[in-house]
């Protein structure tokens, strides 16, 4: 049976009316696995027309989540991240990413330095979503072209987000937009 973007957002709206936290995002999560293998939702918004970047398909007017398509039309590994204070789910609809966590071994006492260790490495299958909850550092590794959709707690345009640079040891601040 179909499962549309509407749908979904529904289904997420009435998860994030029961429980803000981890269960009702698991539950949302679980909503989107059965979006990210409907064959229309893929065709219509991750279809191969579809431009390389990502384009943000539905914002929710109560929570202020927003579903954003992903279309990666080459090989990229991008550096270990945080969104802040806001949660995100990823979910695979075509391909694979190979995902790492990593958690932060310094106090943060010194400007832009920051120890990191990978804890956690795991790949996000097609149909798979996983929930990152509010400041959990990972990164991805796309080794081919992927398709998948991102749900974030928030506009990560206008939050304060950090990207880090394990080799160097550095943290950057990624200010929000005004």
């Amino acid at each position: 049976m179909p499962y549309s973007l509407e749908q979904f957002c529904e289904d997420a709206r009435a998860s994030l009316r029961k429980e803000t936290g981890p269960a009702g995002l698991e539950s949302l999560a679980r909503y989107l696995e059965k979006l990210i293998v409907d064959a229309d939702f893929v065709a219509e918004y991750l279809g191969p027309d579809k431009r390389s970047g990502a384009e943000t398909i539905y914002i929710d007017p109560e929570f202020d989540f927003r579903v954003m398509a992903h279309t990666n039309r080459g090989a990229s590994k991008n550096s270990p991240h945080c969104h802040g204070p806001s949660w995100v789910v990823y979910g695979m609809a075509i391909n694979f990413v190979e995902m790492t966590e990593w958690e932060r071994h310094d106090d943060g006492n010194v400007e832009g330095a920051a120890a990191l260790v990978p804890t956690k490495k795991y790949t996000l299958r097609e149909g798979e979503a996983h929930v990152y909850n509010e400041g959990v550092i990972h990164s991805l590794n796309r080794p081919l072209e992927t398709r998948l959709v991102r749900v974030t707690g928030c506009d990560l345009d206008r939050t304060l987000r950090y990207r880090y640079d394990p080799e160097k040891g550095t943290v950057k601040v990624l200010e929000p937009a005004s």
